[in-house]
């Protein structure tokens, strides 16, 4: 017997991000700091997609470290009974921020990278980035969190694929998300700029066909 419960809820507490994402398929009118759900709210709604059956939460934005209460929102997640999920760009993710997750009772995190080229990864993000990513991959590891790194795949960086893969298994992450470009939002302004070429995409698929082959065993590649 089937239901239609829902199981999977992606909570976008915020729309504010430090970085400026060509790819962004946030809303290009974006909801201000000022009109965002409280944390009362938030704790309501999480509450009441337990009782309609969902049973996996991501935490996300924009950038959900951004939010002094993300902490609190996690441990609330934590006694309802969610597995819960960090989706972050992992600017922010600071040890004394990490250790507080980690008390609260969060159990995975999402670590967005942009490219396996660190200038590159920068100039896509926009702001000065890898070095503080890289030091999130860390602190993720050190507290065992589960740890999947995600990259959104567009012209500028599809054919560093193999790179990307290996920078993944290179941070210890368990699984690594290749994810196509959203193309709304700003993804839909940019698309012109973002859309691979269908050589570029025959290519990827064979790269990671491989890598899947060869490495699947230690790191899971959704593609």
């Amino acid at each position: 017997m089937t239901t239609d419960r829902p199981t999977t809820l992606l909570a976008e507490l915020t729309h504010r991000c430090p970085l400026h994402c060509p790819y962004c398929s946030n809303p290009l009118d974006l909801v201000r700091a000022g009109q965002e759900l409280d944390t009362d709210t938030w704790k309501r709604v999480l509450t009441e997609a337990r009782r309609l059956g969902v049973l996996q939460l991501g935490l996300s934005g924009g950038e959900p470290l951004v939010r002094k209460d993300c902490e609190e929102i996690a441990e609330h997640a934590r006694r309802e009974g969610f597995y819960t999920t960090l989706v972050t760009s992992g600017l922010g993710f600071t040890r004394p921020r990490a250790e507080r997750f980690k008390a609260a009772g969060l159990e995975h995190v999402q670590i967005s990278l942009q490219d396996a080229d660190d200038d590159n990864a920068e100039r896509i993000a926009g702001v000065r980035s890898v070095k503080q990513k890289r030091a999130a991959a860390a602190l993720v590891k050190e507290l065992d969190f589960a740890f999947t790194v995600n990259v959104v795949l567009h012209r500028e960086n599809l054919d560093r694929i193999e790179q990307i893969i290996e920078l993944a298994a290179d941070l210890g992450a368990d699984r690594i998300e290749l994810a196509n470009t959203q193309y709304y939002g700003w993804g839909l302004v940019n698309r012109a700029q973002l859309m691979p070429t269908r050589e570029q995409l025959v290519r990827a698929e064979a790269v990671v066909n491989e890598y899947r082959a060869r490495i699947g065993n230690r790191l899971r590649i959704l593609f």
